[in-house]
């Protein structure tokens, strides 16, 4: 297990050993993204952070903030819906054009809410809600790869260590989608993709990391109705008394981009920032799973895109 105080007595001396990164957050204008995207302005000496979100005019003022952070600090909105594969791929290219030749060294992918309502297709023809939370993230994994540092680093904030069976011949979960069915698969699916991403670029560490409970406000924007209503103004009040905070989690998530012992390779880690090697995933693995996966997963990138 890695304490809270461990996470906290490395990211501070990181000004010492790590003044300078570049660093690209997906997500990061709420919850746990946006604490870990408060932590990177904080601990870095010179930051420089491409923050990709729907709305610059809502974040301006989070900007504003940042800056007061780290006046030393660079940070760049660029506004993409990134639940679209198509616009994923433009936004990757201004990404290369904003960094004229430079290379990245973190990558942080958080965005996403529940599927609560059932399949909601959207215009690629895939859930928007399972589009954000799988398709999205490994597509700007895949994209943005090859712009990373030797020993870059990709964390995806999901599930790591919570994968389970899927249902093998329905991937997409066209047929047989529910809250449930969607969280498993986007966990294994995403565990393996980031396998067959390290096999690619051996250099490299992909990271999914399971966050744990936090208090950040995701089910009462992801629910509507009375659902919504009582996630948002009974569950999660209660929730947040035992519960992790926010920026706490985005320490942790900081650490992962930036302590020693996470270099290369595919990792999945749980919310105590162990690796974990969920049965399920084992299974997977030993069977061939990551291929089958990356090959699944151009299958519906090309899909998406001839829609």
């Amino acid at each position: 297990m890695v304490s809270l105080s461990e996470v906290r007595s490395s990211n501070a001396a990181l000004p010492r050993g790590q003044g300078t990164l570049t660093a690209v957050f997906v997500g990061a204008t709420s919850g746990i993204g946006l604490a870990t995207l408060r932590s990177y302005a904080t601990h870095i000496s010179n930051p420089t952070a491409l923050i990709i979100g729907r709305n610059r005019s809502k974040f301006a003022s989070e900007l504003g903030n940042l800056r007061s952070l780290n006046p030393a600090g660079s940070f760049t909105f660029l506004e993409a819906d990134v639940s679209l594969i198509k616009n994923i791929d433009a936004v990757c290219e201004s990404i290369k054009q904003q960094l004229s030749g430079a290379k990245v060294d973190l990558v942080y992918l958080s965005q996403g809410y529940v599927g609560f309502n059932g399949r909601e297709t959207n215009a690629e023809g895939l859930d928007n809600s399972f589009s954000l939370r799988y398709y999205g993230r490994i597509r700007f994994a895949s994209r943005l790869a090859p712009l990373l540092t030797p020993n870059g680093r990709v964390v995806s904030v999901l599930g790591g260590g919570q994968e389970g069976k899927m249902i093998e011949d329905d991937l997409d979960l066209e047929r047989n989608y529910s809250v449930g069915q969607a969280m498993v698969h986007s966990a294994t699916l995403h565990s393996l993709s980031f396998d067959q991403l390290a096999k690619q670029y051996p250099d490299k560490a992909f990271i999914h990391a399971f966050p744990g409970l936090a208090s950040t406000g995701l089910l009462g924007h992801s629910a509507t109705g009375v659902l919504g209503v009582a996630f948002k103004w009974i569950v999660e009040p209660l929730m947040s008394l035992f519960v992790a905070k926010p920026a706490d989690v985005g320490e942790r998530m900081l650490y992962y981009g930036t302590a020693p012992q996470f270099q290369r390779g595919s990792w999945t880690l749980n919310e105590k920032g162990e690796a974990k090697e969920v049965a399920a995933l084992k299974e997977y693995r030993e069977k061939g799973w990551a291929e089958k996966v990356g090959e699944f997963n151009v299958k519906m990138f090309e899909r998406a895109l001839q829609v």
